[in-house]
């Protein structure tokens, strides 16, 4: 099964109003593990486990080719711009589309569902990640994690529309072709491997106490906070209090 829904939250339990452990986002794949009334509980792709609406669910009919790649994308009815968009979807939405000599400007999106909509050339990348020298993969990845910043915090969330601290990592990696533990728990993570402190180079993640953060180089990191509750650069030596509940640092390289 896919997510055929822009974003779809994923509860802690069959209720809506449980806590919101994750965001799906459209084409993410998930399978069923039981259900309870309107809700299924899943495992995500990224084995991931939590209870989501059933309808925000439909069977996989082909494979994705592209990732959303600007913060949202319009899907449309025609090849013009001058009309509402069919559905709106958030960067990493995972699609399958086609292009033709005939169009210039866009790409054609088949849904599950068999529907056809038009979407514009530049705002997906296909899903394979080209390969990259360590350099230019950590540059790429910090680079991701820019594109959120400014985007308010959201407990749970994955998208433009809020984000958490977990997430922004998650995405920046995941985007850039690397699986991580969907949480800020560096022991969950076995594609990280501890590094000190003083070692730490740009693109790798320092984890606090219930916190993750991204390492930007001299001193700075990159995170999503619940405090300013937005996406924001900070000076790390002048935040004495994440110091404090500091536990290691993680590489991927």
């Amino acid at each position: 099964m896919v997510v055929c829904v822009p974003y779809a939250t994923l509860y802690s339990e069959p209720d809506l109003m449980s806590e919101q452990v994750d965001e799906m986002l459209y084409g993410d794949e998930a399978e069923i593990l039981e259900t309870s009334g309107s809700f299924c509980k899943v495992k995500t792709d990224y084995n991931y486990v939590g209870w989501i609406v059933k309808s925000n669910l439909f069977e996989k009919l082909h494979e994705a080719t592209h990732r959303i790649s600007v913060p949202f994308a319009d899907l449309l009815f025609e090849g013009k711009n001058y009309y509402r968009p069919a559905m709106v979807l958030p960067r990493g939405a995972k699609v399958d589309v086609g292009f033709s000599n005939s169009e210039d400007r866009y790409g054609f999106c088949v849904l599950p569902s068999k529907k056809i909509y038009y979407i514009h050339k530049n705002h997906v990348a296909p899903l394979a990640c080209e390969k990259k020298s360590e350099e230019e993969l950590r540059e790429a990845i910090v680079n991701t994690a820019f594109e959120y910043l400014g985007v308010q915090y959201r407990w749970g969330g994955r998208s433009h529309s809020g984000i958490d601290c977990s997430g922004l990592v998650f995405n920046a990696y995941r985007f850039n072709g690397i699986h991580l533990w969907r949480d800020a728990n560096f022991e969950m993570n076995e594609n990280l491997r501890e590094v000190s402190l003083d070692d730490v180079k740009r693109g790798d993640l320092l984890f606090f106490k219930g916190h993750v953060a991204m390492y930007l180089g001299d001193n700075q990191i990159i995170h999503a906070t619940a405090s300013p509750g937005k996406v924001i650069v900070q000076t790390l030596d002048r935040e004495k209090g994440l110091i404090e509940r500091f536990i290691c640092a993680g590489t991927a390289f």
